[in-house]
């Protein structure tokens, strides 16, 4: 009897635990998702700190507003202690922001336009506005980073106070706010690497003495040299770039030869200084504006500072030539033969072989080569070799007129052409591919030198304005780091395409959509 009640017991418990089972594995009622109109509340501390695999220190972010809308400049990053501004978003150089982790997991934000970072002053309080400025213990740069699901509120580390801006939805200074439910959530894309460099504008401060343009540097026993058109030429000096010092004028006013031969209102303009031979010259012109009675003139100088000796005409242009003898450079080959690039307007581009010895025209090579031409404005050539490639910059455009004014290229295999745009469309047909295009705060940039220094770094010299229309304002020297991409291209500061020009494998680009 006993051994069946065990039995019977035992069989009830199989029972019961098959139905548990049962009951475990069905699949219960969804819940309604109410989280639209009623979100949970997050119980949670925000996450203060982010893991490598999100923000990769010294990558390059754009930071962007999930209305469209990022943070940059307001004079293109190029003026220390400008205002940040919130702006529609564009994808320039000036938005782009280095982020680079510190000791405690707060960040630094630096700007990839001119390197100055983003800052506050010690004036803690809403609204105040944010600044960019050089590295400064008397400011407050450190800024956390919280996550907050795939997005980050940017907060000034150790305090409450957020990066937001003064209007949602509206071109303004971006500011702190001490809520955070009135704090911008932004979105952090990456587009750059640490390894990957980028241009950059150097912040040379103060106005270059205007009437003056087309300037060029030279290096010379560890100086910079700067030599622009007034009416005599100015030459400057620095040891750095940045803070340039008067040294004196190559001639004193427009010599009473060129006056003599072109009237007396022509001018002098578009000099430079080039190695010919064994000699330091300078390569200069003078004409009337508009007029093809020009002439391209040369200097001996025995150092950037003189004394200097007037060597007269190289070449010179009259009505009915195909060629305008305005903006003048030399172009030295590997194999030491010397080459005079020039043209402005008319049939564009041209070249002639110099004498190193004497810097004059080549008697014995009397060819002219023809390297480009275009409508519209065609001036201010300049050739350089880069790896195994011939360059030809030129400015496109007109001057004040419009935004068309800026700088472009061409490439060649040979020396003497053809030049072909990134689409291997021929320079010779009027095509060419854009460098520059106008920025705010910096506009004009066209006329523009390539100058590579002794340690390999490339740079764009050239003549800007804060607003191209009124050319009566101040004219600024603008210095900026020139990078090459990876298949060849010169890349400047103020490209119209700076992302898709440099960034390859970074898969943040994609989700970067401009306003422009």
């Amino acid at each position: 009897m006993k051994k069946v009640f065990f039995i019977l017991t035992f069989a009830l418990i199989l029972i019961l635990l098959a139905a548990c089972i049962d009951t475990a594995e069905e699949t219960p009622e969804p819940i309604p998702d109410a989280s639209e109109n009623n979100p949970p509340q997050d119980t949670q501390e925000p996450d203060h700190g982010l893991p490598e695999s999100e923000i990769s220190s010294g990558a390059a972010y754009i930071i962007k507003a999930v209305n469209g809308f990022s943070i940059g400049g307001s004079s293109f990053g190029s003026v220390k202690g400008e205002t940040v501004k919130f702006s529609s978003l564009r994808g320039d150089l000036d938005e782009i922001w280095r982020i680079t982790e510190l000791d405690g997991g707060s960040y630094n934000l630096i700007n990839a336009a001119s390197g100055l970072y983003l800052s506050s002053n010690i004036n803690l309080r809403s609204g105040t506005a944010l600044s960019l400025d050089k590295k400064d213990s008397n400011l407050l740069q450190s800024w956390e980073l919280v996550k907050t699901d795939d997005r980050y509120f940017i907060k000034l580390a150790g305090e409450d106070l957020y990066l937001t801006s003064e209007v949602a939805d509206k071109n303004c200074d971006a500011i702190l706010c001490d809520e955070e439910k009135s704090a911008t959530i932004w979105e952090l894309c990456k587009v750059f690497d640490e390894k990957d460099e980028l241009p950059a504008v150097i912040t040379a401060p103060g106005v270059i003495g205007a009437p003056t343009s087309c300037p060029e540097i030279i290096k010379y026993n560890g100086l910079y040299y700067n030599i622009n058109m007034t009416a005599g030429m100015m030459v400057k000096r620095s040891s750095n770039l940045k803070a340039w010092k008067n040294c004196t004028w190559v001639f004193d006013g427009v010599p009473s030869w060129i006056r003599a031969k072109l009237g007396n209102s022509a001018a002098i303009w578009a000099p430079g200084f080039y190695t010919v031979g064994n000699k330091l010259c300078i390569y200069y012109c003078a004409s009337t504006l508009g007029s093809q009675n020009s002439l391209i003139g040369l200097v001996y100088a025995e150092s950037p500072t003189g004394p200097f000796t007037d060597m007269g005409i190289v070449i010179e242009s009259k009505a009915g030539d195909p060629y305008n003898c305005i903006d003048p450079n030399i172009f030295v080959d590997d194999d030491g033969k010397t080459y005079l690039v020039f043209g402005s307007y008319w049939e564009g581009i041209f070249m002639r072989r110099i004498d190193p010895e004497t810097g004059l025209l080549d008697q014995s090579e009397t060819s002219l080569w023809h390297l480009a031409k275009g409508e519209g404005g065609l001036e201010a050539p300049y050739l350089v070799k880069h790896e195994d490639y011939y360059y030809l910059f030129v400015a496109r455009g007109i001057l004040g007129q419009n935004e068309s004014y800026h700088l472009a290229v061409g490439r060649s295999k040979s020396l003497f052409g053809p030049y072909l745009d990134k689409s291997g469309n021929p320079m010779l047909e009027g095509n060419s591919s854009a460098l520059t295009e106008n920025k705010s705060q910096i506009e004009g940039v066209a006329h523009a030198q390539p100058f590579l220094d002794s340690d390999g770094q490339w740079y764009l010299i050239a003549e800007a304005w804060p607003d191209d229309t009124d050319l009566s304002n101040n004219i600024y020297l603008h210095i900026s780091k020139m990078v090459w991409s990876e298949d060849g291209w010169p890349v400047t500061a103020l490209s119209p395409n700076i992302i898709e020009d440099l960034s390859s494998d970074i898969s943040d680009k994609n989700q970067i959509q401009t306003n422009s």
